[in-house]
């Protein structure tokens, strides 16, 4: 009986469906972008970690978070050096990834882009706009046909206390960035009020998916957890003080 259990353990384990549990590669961004992400001592946290570690526990998959500068992030993802990326967005260098077939989640988190300012220039409008920073690598939509027609100079930094530091020394006449972030990143230097955003100037409400080239399956699988767990992800989102899109004045 003894050598009989051994051997029905085994047909029984034969018996079993395939296990659906997998590893991966996503490849994140690596730079503080709180309260969204931020890579410290080579490790990914804030709400993308959260809500994708809930998502791999649910699935029985393991995750690996590769942090990857920004124009890397999407060299590795295109050439299938990482499995997944986060966050992606379909107008995101979409010039870039038209030879390619990528498959988008649905919406993993709300997020405006819009114009910082000093308190003082708070509701002055556009026209007092002549120069506009913002990080390198982001497009300010908004603002795009003033830049090309020269009526606002666009001026790019890597780092984001770079460009709160210009607006607060009046470099430049304001700042295209997520007032979620910045918020976060003068609360934490106690600066909380130094810049403001202005919702009188046009912004962007815009959204964060998560993208796959190879696995479309489980792109699928994540839609699934984002609404059967919706409820919790609010929650989430709430946690990490991320708000819904904004309106229009």
């Amino acid at each position: 009986m003894r050598l009989l259990l051994p051997l029905l353990a085994c047909l029984l384990l034969q018996l079993l469906p395939p296990a659906q549990a997998e590893t991966f590669t996503v490849g994140v961004e690596l730079q503080s972008y709180m309260p969204y992400s931020d890579v410290q001592d080579g490790q990914y946290l804030g709400y993308g970690r959260d809500l994708l570690d809930a998502f791999a526990a649910h699935q029985g998959h393991v995750f690996i978070y590769q942090p990857l500068p920004v124009r890397r992030l999407l060299s590795d993802f295109l050439s299938g050096r990482v499995d997944f990326k986060y966050p992606d967005n379909p107008r995101w260098n979409a010039n870039l990834k038209q030879n390619h077939t990528l498959y988008f989640s649905q919406v993993a988190a709300p997020s405006v882009d819009g114009v910082l300012v000093k308190p003082q220039f708070l509701g002055q409008g556009k026209t007092r706009l002549r120069r506009l920073a913002t990080q390198r690598g982001f497009t300010p939509w908004p603002y795009l046909d003033d830049i090309k027609a020269g009526r606002i100079i666009l001026i790019q930094a890597n780092q984001i206390d770079s460009l709160l530091a210009m607006a607060l020394s009046d470099r430049v006449d304001g700042v295209y960035l997520n007032p979620q972030v910045v918020r976060h990143q003068l609360y934490n230097s106690k600066q909380n009020e130094s810049l403001v955003f202005d919702p009188q100037l046009p912004f962007q409400n815009d959204h964060y998916f998560l993208s796959s080239i190879k696995y479309p399956e489980v792109i699928e699988q994540f839609n699934a957890f984002l609404s059967s767990q919706a409820e919790w992800v609010q929650q989430l989102k709430e946690r990490h003080s991320i708000s819904d899109a904004l309106s229009g004045p």
